[in-house]
C-alpha cells in the first residue's frame, strides 16, 4: 500500500509541473475552445451544405409544381389518346398526400389507361392499402415490391403517426435494391447487413439506430438535418488534437528534466529510476484518457443544445455471424476513441521513448509528428507495391478504427493480429526508455 501511495505521489507531482508550463496550459485552452466549438460548428458546417444543395426542401411545395407543370404541358398536347384520363388524375392528386405522388408518377409512366383509371379512383377514395396492393402488383422491384407488401400485411399507413416506420421500411427498400444491382448498401454498411438491421428494427419496434450514422468529419449529408448522434458520432476525429497535446507532452516530461537540470533533484528521492519512469508514462497516459473523457462529456450538452437530444436513448445495431445484436450507442463511441486512439498512443511511445534516451525536447517532438506523418504513406505504398511483409510495420497496424470495419489496405487484416504487432513494438519501446534513463548518468 505504501508503495502504490508513493507511486500515486509521483504522478500527482508530473500533473503538478505540467499544468506550471504556459506552453501546456495554452494547449489545454485550446483543446477547451475546439471541444466547446465543435458543435456550433458543425451545426454551421450542415447549414451552409442545405444552403448550398438548394436549401430546406418543400415536398408540398414541390409536387403543386410538378403537377400545375403536367397540367400545363398536356393543355399543348392535342394528340395524347389518355389525355382526358391523365387530367382527371392530376385533379384528384392530393399535394400533401406522399403516396398518391407515388402513384401518380408510376400510372402516368405506364401509359395504360385502365392504371391511371385505377390510381384516379385510389386517389379520390383516399385508399392508401388499395395503393399498396396497387403498388404490389406493379412494382418493378424486389425492394419495392417487400415494402409495399409489409406496409399493407401490417397497416403501416403513410401518415405522420407511421413517420418512422416508413422511413426504415424505405431503407431495407433501399438496401434490397441495392444489393440486387451491386451487393452493396449504404452508410457504410452491407446491403445484407442494413436489411438485417432494419427488419430487426420493424419486429422489435426500435427505429432510431445509430449504425447508419457517423462516418467521416465532412461526410455530410446536405438534404437533411443533423441529428445529436450524427454529431456525436464525429467527436472522435478530435482525438487527433488530444494526440498533438500528448506528444508534445511525452516529449518533454523526460528530457525537459535534464535540460532544466531539475532531473537531479529527483534523483535523489528513494525511489528507483524505473518507478520514476513508470510514473512519467502513466502520466501522460492517464492524461490523454482524461481529455478523452472531457471530450466526451463537454459534447453531450453543446450537441444536445445546437442539435436537440432526439434519439439520446437510441442502440447501436449490428451484424454479428447472421444474428443483429444491440448494445449502447455510448459504448459503441468508447470503443471508437479507444480504436483512434492506437496511433496516438503508439506516437506518444515513440515521443517517451527517444525523449528518455536522448534527451531532447525537440527532437522527440518532431520525431513523434513525422513518424505520424510519414508511417501511414509509407504502408500505402508498400500495399500498392503488394508488399504484403508490410503488415507486421507498426503504422500499418495503429489505425483499427479502419481494420475493425475490414478497411485495411492489406487483405484478412484482423483487429487481432494488429493489437499483437503494436503490443510488441510498444514493449520494445519501453523496454528501450526504461534502458535509457536508467543506465546513463546524470
Amino acid at each position: 500500500m505504501d508503495r502504490l501511495y508513493s507511486f500515486f505521489n509521483l504522478v500527482k507531482n508530473e500533473y503538478i509541473k505540467i499544468y506550471k508550463k504556459t506552453s501546456t496550459r495554452i494547449m489545454l485552452v485550446i483543446f477547451l475552445a475546439v471541444c466547446i466549438c465543435f458543435a456550433p460548428l458543425m451545426k454551421l458546417i450542415n447549414h451552409f451544405a442545405i444552403q448550398a444543395f438548394g436549401g430546406d426542401f418543400d415536398e408540398i411545395s414541390y409536387v403543386q409544381e410538378t403537377l400545375e407543370d403536367a397540367k400545363n404541358d398536356l393543355d399543348k398536347k392535342e394528340d395524347d389518346p389518355l389525355k382526358e384520363e391523365r387530367a382527371a388524375l392530376i385533379e384528384v392528386v392530393d399535394p400533401e398526400s406522399e403516396w398518391q405522388f407515388q402513384g401518380y408518377i408510376s400510372a402516368m409512366a405506364s401509359n395504360d389507361k385502365q392504371k391511371i383509371q385505377r390510381m384516379t379512383m385510389l386517389c379520390k377514395l383516399d385508399d392508401w392499402r388499395g395503393f399498396c396492393q396497387y403498388m404490389t402488383d406493379n412494382a418493378i422491384s424486389q425492394g419495392d415490391q417487400w415494402a409495399y407488401s409489409y406496409r399493407l400485411e401490417h397497416e403501416i399507413a403513410f401518415t405522420e403517426e407511421f413517420e418512422k416506420q416508413n422511413r426504415v421500411i424505405d431503407q431495407v427498400a433501399m438496401a434490397m435494391n441495392g444489393m440486387a444491382e451491386t451487393g452493396l448498401g449504404s452508410s457504410g454498411l452491407s446491403a445484407s447487413d442494413q436489411i438485417a438491421i432494419g427488419k430487426y428494427q420493424l419486429e422489435n419496434g426500435i427505429y432510431d439506430n445509430t449504425s447508419t450514422k457517423g462516418g467521416s468529419l465532412l461526410n455530410i449529408d446536405p438534404t437533411v438535418k443533423m441529428d445529436f448522434w450524427a454529431v456525436y458520432l464525429k467527436t472522435p476525429f478530435v482525438v487527433t488534437l488530444i494526440g498533438v497535446i500528448m506528444v508534445v507532452v511525452a516529449g518533454s516530461i523526460v528530457a525537459g528534466e535534464f535540460s532544466q537540470g531539475t532531473i537531479k533533484f529527483l534523483l535523489i528521492n528513494p525511489v528507483s529510476r524505473g518507478k520514476i519512469l513508470m510514473a512519467k508514462y502513466v502520466t501522460v497516459m492517464s492524461l490523454g484518457l482524461l481529455l478523452i473523457i472531457a471530450l466526451m462529456l463537454i459534447n453531450i450538452p453543446m450537441i444536445g443544445i445546437f442539435f436537440g437530444f432526439d434519439g439520446f436513448t437510441a442502440p447501436y445495431l449490428y451484424v454479428k455471424d447472421g444474428e443483429v445484436l444491440s448494445h449502447s450507442s455510448f459504448i459503441y463511441l468508447f470503443k471508437s476513441y479507444m480504436l483512434a486512439s492506437c496511433e496516438i498512443i503508439v506516437t506518444t511511445t515513440l515521443s517517451f521513448m527517444i525523449s528518455s534516451m536522448l534527451r531532447s525536447t525537440a527532437l522527440a517532438i518532431v520525431a513523434g509528428f513525422l513518424t505520424r506523418s510519414i508511417g501511414p504513406s509509407v504502408v500505402q505504398i508498400m500495399a500498392m507495391l503488394k508488399m504484403d511483409w508490410g503488415r507486421y510495420l507498426i503504422f500499418a497496424n495503429t489505425d483499427l478504427l479502419s481494420i475493425s470495419n475490414g478497411e485495411s489496405v492489406f487483405q484478412q487484416h484482423t483487429v487481432t493480429f494488429a493489437l499483437g504487432v503494436v503490443a510488441a513494438h510498444l514493449i520494445v519501446f519501453l523496454l528501450t526508455a526504461w534502458d535509457g534513463f536508467t543506465r546513463r548518468s546524470v
